[in-house]
This record gives structure tokens, sequence and C-alpha cells, in this order.
């Protein structure tokens, strides 16, 4: 079972770092905050970017959601295949 785990969480970090990189190399400039962005369309997010050194979503008013507050790791991996 302890497998598994670690499987998961090293899954988790591998996407996590590939949005990462992918906002990093995006061309798109966020419309609400000085930085990248990749647009998404989940939940009523409409962007991802980076703040304070965490993946954060961003709605069209430009609030500021935890990337774990409703996506999952199939969710991530989505938005990843999708950019």
């Amino acid at each position: 079972m302890e497998e598994f785990k670690k499987q998961y969480r090293d899954l988790e970090t591998k996407v996590m770092h590939s949005l990462s990189d992918a906002i990093e190399k995006s061309t798109l400039q966020s419309k609400h905050i000085n930085t990248k962005a990749i647009k998404v369309n989940i939940f009523e997010y409409t962007e991802l970017v980076i703040v304070n050194d965490r993946l954060t979503f961003l709605d069209a008013d430009g609030q500021h959601y935890s990337v774990f507050a409703q996506a999952s790791l199939k969710d991530l991996i989505d938005i990843f295949n999708g950019i």
C-alpha cells in the first residue's frame, strides 16, 4: 500500500512541475496580475499562474484559489494535456 502512495506523490510532483514549467514558458500574460499564465476552463477558473511559488487558479474576477481547492490530479493532468 505504501508503494501506491509513493507512486501517487511522485506523479503529483511530476504534474505540478510540468505545469509550472509550462507557465514559465508561456507567452500569455495574466489579465489580473503581473505574471505569466496558462488559460484554463475548469470550475469557473480562467487562468493558472504561479503565486508565491505555488500553482494558483484565478477566476474571471482575479480571485485566487488553491490548485487543490477542487481540482483532482486527473484534472491537472487534463489541463497539462490541453496545453
